[in-house]
């Protein structure tokens, strides 16, 4: 028996509200019983050459594995800053929509949703301070590990820190924790908590930040309760795992 399918929150997200009719590629909420840290990737890596991926998912086959992976752009019209999608995927799971045109039967159960995001990689980190934290725990990322930033570069979560304090939802009302003042940013139907350092954000640049498991497809039901019905045959096609959603 199939181990039940693991599904994403249908809440409004950053990106607003999934659309009647659509195709939308998930990472269920606790996907394999395990944080969202486990599938951050740092140092994020730049985004590899030649590949048009803003607004068009792209199918990657990696050719040690001979596994093709989903490249999935996240835009910053939506998600201004990387913590944004990051914390919205540790709430409510992973949902990004795709064309139902999509060569669905060259994916399988070990492909990945691989994620790039505008401002992921921090090239100025050399001339910054250290982030408070690396929820990583590398060696070396964070002050509060008493190191110094670790040689293969930047921190994910420095970028955080470098979110400017007139993002939050009340610039003027900081929430001291730790001896810090923190600001609650809301995306979506997500809200969190940021602790702006002041520094600059001109080094930000795009990158590759995370690498999640597929656990699944949902095929968002029109008014009269069809989906879409080429992409629902490419998946049966394909052997992969999808189900039918009211939102």
């Amino acid at each position: 028996m199939n181990p039940p399918l693991v599904v994403a929150d249908p809440v409004v997200r950053g990106c607003g509200e999934r659309t009647p009719g659509g195709v939308y590629v998930e990472a269920g909420l606790g996907v394999e019983g395990r944080p969202i840290e486990d599938f951050l990737i740092d140092p994020p890596l730049p985004v590899p050459a030649g590949l048009d991926l803003v607004n068009k998912p792209t199918l990657w086959q990696d050719e040690r594995s001979g596994i093709t992976h989903l490249l999935i752009w996240v835009g910053a019209e939506y998600y201004p800053w990387p913590a944004d999608f990051i914390e919205e995927a540790k709430a409510h799971g992973v949902s990004r929509k795709l064309t139902p045109f999509l060569d669905f039967t060259q994916l399988s159960d070990q492909s990945q949703m691989i994620l790039a995001h505008p401002r992921a990689r921090n090239t100025l980190w050399q001339d910054q301070a250290l982030p408070h934290t690396c929820h990583k725990q590398l060696p070396g990322h964070a002050a509060a590990s008493g190191g110094q930033m670790a040689a293969q570069g930047p921190c994910l979560f420095k970028t955080y820190e470098l979110i400017p304090r007139a993002a939050a939802v009340d610039p003027t009302a900081p929430i001291d924790l730790d001896g810090r003042q923190y600001f609650v940013r809301m995306i979506g139907s997500t809200a969190y908590y940021f602790n702006p350092s002041g520094e600059s954000v001109v080094g930000l640049d795009e990158g590759v930040f995370a690498s999640v498991p597929i656990t699944g497809f949902a095929l968002i039901k029109r008014a009269d309760g069809s989906v879409q019905e080429q992409a629902e045959a490419a998946l049966r096609r394909g052997h992969l795992r999808y189900y039918h959603a009211d939102r």
